[in-house]
Parts: structure tokens; C-alpha cells; sequence
């Protein structure tokens, strides 16, 4: 079929799909054309749309594969030798395009397949590139499979989409660790910028339930999320902390603030980094250490044991972590019962080492932030929603690659990353 008398075909075929649709519009009843008419159109119109993208593409693949130059080696200018016909599927983000042409070897060990003429050998357009990874990060590799054939009419199949997450993590780490200056944040001059870190447990085949460290930077007058993960060494992790800061633009922001649960290892390793920063133990984590060392002290007296903890928790807010070692030292003096003296000296322990990033009080009067909510969302909606469903183990090659995918997914450059993915 000669190249006017597809194209005159295929319209054809389209005025007719168009005619039946005009008809049904003129004698359907109110609602009716969405219950009844809607799914008969798009079996017409989907499958000629597909082959209209499957003639054209294939026609100009064919037109380009009978020229005499193509089969010149670029490199030896030699004439390269036929091996044979293969056929290379593209994705889009309509439909699978099966395509097929001839493909030639030169003995300097030069190539040309088919595969060159569609998107310089991509086999996912920019568009189903994002789609299937977008599906693949949001629900199980079965489930996107099957949905992404429901909706769309794309056939991959769920390892073609683990794969893929591979793929597609290893380009983003690259794209983000690579470009210092590309994402800078452009209203965080002269703003506080806080950042949050904390820690979630996955189930790691062959290892058990290992800490990934998530890490988030959040503009609060901007509205501005950017989130990190990682799954290994906590000074590697330090390290990130560092260069997302960099890659931020965070040396225009007025001041560094970060909020965590009072870890040492994350607190030494963010002021090793991070020295100028101000860091800040979260209050209802240091009232969660409070609470249990009202229920050793009153473990029978719920009203004590309430009085208590709500009387020490409103100190700790009002007066600081100082006024409040003071008083837990005079506690412990008048206590006799081993595990008691033990319950206090715990509190004061963790009390004591964190004095200086527990003084709510001044913190509240100069505007500061003195909870770690966003990044216990961050850990529900990043990493759990994900990776932590029900019976769900991972590889560690896995489990870093969705991690990467899914803290670009839940960041403010999504958009701009997955389209340079190739």
C-alpha cells in the first residue's frame, strides 16, 4: 500500500468512528452515552490510533533503511553487512509499538539496529517513562503491571518494571548528586531552612530489618520539600546531608536548622558536616523519655503517673532542659527503690547530653520549630507506603533503588528529573 492510500485509509476509517459517534450523541439519552456508549468508542478509536503510530514510524524507518548511504559504516566507511531482520518494541504512553526492520554489522564491530531510529534507541518515551515509573513507585510491580494494561493499554510485564526502577534509580542518583547548581532553591534567601532526619526499618532479604536513614529539607514560607534516602553507613549518610545542603543553595538561606529524635550518631555526624547548623531534639520525643520514666515510677497510680509526666513534659516547655536536670536530680535523691533510681538516672542521662538543643523556651520566643512531625510524615509517606507493606521483603539493590525513586517521586524536582531519565 502506497504511502497516500494508508494515509486516505486510515482517515477514512477515522470519519466513520466519527459519524457513529455524532449518532449516538443525536439518540442518546441523558447519561447514557457514559454508561453504555463510552467503552465501545474507545475500543474503535484506541486500536487505530495505535496503528496509525505503528504505520507512520514504521513507514519512515523503512524509507531510511532503503537509502544507499545507510548501510556505510560511519566509522570504516565500509559497507556494512545484512544480518537479518529484527524487530524492537517501543513504549509509549498510549500503547506498545511493535516495529521491525533490518539490521547491519560492520567487521570494525560498528552496528545499526532499528532500535537507533526511535528516540536514539530508548525503549521508553519520555512520557511512559515517567508513567511506568510513577506506577512502579506507588503500588506493587503486579499491581502497576496490571494497571498500567487496564488504563493505558502498555504491556510490561512487573520484572520488565523492577528492572526499570533500577534503571531509572541509578540516572536520578546520577542527575542529583551530579547537578550542584541545576536545582537551587530560588526564594531561600534570607529564609530559615529545616531539616529533618530520622530512621524506618526494611526488611532486607538474607539480612533481616535494616535502618534506612531519610533525610528532608523543608522551606516553610515557600511551601519547598526535597527528600534524600539512604541505605548504609551513617558517615555516608552525613555526607548526603552535606551535599543536598549544597545542591539546595542552603549558604543563601538565613540559618540551618535541624530537627531530629536526639540520636548521638546522627547529631555528631550532622555537626561534623554540618557545623553551623543549629540542632534541635524534638519536644515530644524528649516527652516520650519522660513518660516512661513515669511508668516506672508510678506503675499502679494511673492519676499519679499522669499528674507526673504532664507537670515534667510542661517544665521541660517553659523552662527548659536545665531547670528540669535540677529537679529530676533532687527526684533522685529522695528515691530508694533500685529500679526506680535507675528509671531517673535513664531520664537524666539522655537529659543531661542534650541541654543545650532542648531550651524550648527561648526557641519558641524566637520563632524556632520544636517538633519533628514533617519528617515522621515523610517516613509514613515516603518510605513506608512503599517499601513496608504487608509480608514485603526487599534485595538491598532493590530497596536502594526504590528508595531513590520514591524520595525524587516525593520531592519538588520529580518533573524535572524523570524526563532526563533515558
Amino acid at each position: 500500500m502506497e504511502k497516500s492510500e494508508w494515509i486516505e485509509s486510515v482517515v477514512s476509517r477515522f470519519r466513520q468512528c466519527c459519524e457513529q459517534l455524532q449518532e449516538q450523541l443525536g439518540h442518546a439519552a441523558e447519561g447514557s452515552l457514559l454508561d453504555v456508549a463510552d467503552e465501545e468508542i474507545f475500543e474503535k478509536f484506541h486500536p487505530l490510533l495505535r496503528e496509525v503510530q505503528q504505520q507512520a514510524i514504521q513507514k519512515q524507518i523503512d524509507r531510511k533503511q532503503k537509502h544507499s548511504d545507510y548501510r556505510r559504516c560511519d566509522q570504516c566507511k565500509k559497507k556494512m553487512r545484512h544480518k537479518g531482520t529484527k524487530s524492537f518494541e517501543f513504549i509509549t504512553r498510549a500503547v506498545n509499538i511493535k516495529l521491525a526492520g533490518t539490521y547491519y554489522h560492520c567487521g570494525c564491530s560498528n552496528s545499526k539496529s532499528v532500535s537507533a531510529f526511535v528516540s536514539s534507541g530508548r525503549r521508553f518515551s519520555h512520557q511512559a517513562c515517567e508513567l511506568t515509573s510513577r506506577y512502579a513507585a506507588t503500588q506493587s510491580y503486579q499491581q502497576a503491571s496490571k494497571y498500567l494494561r487496564k488504563d493505558f493499554g502498555i504491556w510490561v510485564s512487573h520484572e520488565m518494571l523492577r528492572s526499570r526502577i533500577r534503571d531509572v534509580a541509578g540516572q536520578i542518583k546520577d542527575i542529583r548528586d551530579g547537578n550542584a547548581d541545576e536545582y537551587l532553591w530560588e526564594k531561600l534567601s534570607g529564609q530559615r531552612l529545616y531539616g529533618y532526619v530520622d530512621g524506618v526499618l526494611i526488611n532486607i532479604r538474607k539480612e533481616g530489618w535494616k535502618e534506612c536513614k531519610l533525610l528532608r529539607y523543608q522551606c516553610d514560607p515557600t511551601g519547598q520539600i526535597r527528600h534524600r534516602g539512604l541505605l548504609g553507613p551513617i558517615g555516608r549518610f552525613g555526607r548526603m546531608v552535606r551535599r543536598e545542603a549544597i545542591h539546595l543553595g542552603a549558604k543563601q538561606s538565613s540559618e540551618i536548622v535541624f530537627l531530629m529524635d536526639g540520636a548521638q550518631g546522627l547529631h555528631c555526624h550532622i555537626k561534623k558536616n554540618l557545623p553551623d547548623a543549629r540542632q534541635i531534639v524534638d519536644y515530644w520525643h524528649a516527652c516520650q523519655h519522660i513518660a516512661e520514666c513515669a511508668d516506672v515510677l508510678y506503675p499502679k497510680d494511673e492519676v499519679q503517673l499522669a499528674r507526673w509526666r504532664s507537670r515534667y513534659c510542661h517544665i521541660l516547655r517553659e523552662h527548659g532542659a536545665g531547670r528540669l536536670v535540677n529537679l529530676m536530680r533532687k527526684s533522685k535523691a529522695g528515691l530508694s527503690e533500685e529500679h526506680k533510681v535507675a528509671a531517673v538516672g535513664k531520664l537524666l542521662g539522655f537529659l543531661q547530653t542534650r541541654v543545650d538543643r532542648m531550651e524550648y523556651q527561648r526557641l519558641l520566643e524566637k520563632g524556632y520549630r520544636i517538633d519533628s512531625g514533617p519528617i515522621e510524615s515523610s517516613c509514613k509517606n515516603v518510605v513506608q507506603a512503599r517499601l513496608k507493606a504487608c509480608g514485603m521483603r526487599w534485595s538491598r539493590k532493590g530497596a536502594c533503588a526504590m528508595l531513590e525513586v520514591r524520595c525524587a517521586y516525593m520531592s519538588d524536582i520529580w518533573q524535572d528529573v524523570i524526563q532526563k531519565c533515558a
